[in-house]
């Protein structure tokens, strides 16, 4: 079996962060009436967190090694969860 590229991992993580945020987070967010604009940074934490997590670095090929790089890659993945978000939520 063919290991992962980053890229791909840190999509599929942004898309567990998209559907854990919808499943676990939105519906306590509803229940408490409280401001849904908020559940973008929730999402984007979660994406984050998890690629972190995962310690996949996308800014190798940049210049960025170790963990400076996985951190700027959990900044990007955190928003393209955030932007999964949105998309699947229309």
């Amino acid at each position: 079996m063919e290991v992962l590229t980053p890229l791909v991992t840190a999509g599929l993580l942004a898309l567990v962060a998209n559907r854990l945020t919808e499943g676990l987070v939105t519906p306590v967010f509803e229940k408490l009436s409280w401001d849904r604009f908020w559940l973008q940074y929730v999402a984007w934490l979660v994406g984050g967190l998890l690629l972190f997590l995962a310690d996949v670095n996308l800014m190798a090929d940049y210049g960025l090694e170790g963990t400076v790089g996985t951190v700027v890659s959990a900044l990007v993945a955190g928003g393209g969860a955030n932007l999964l978000h949105d998309i699947f939520k229309k």
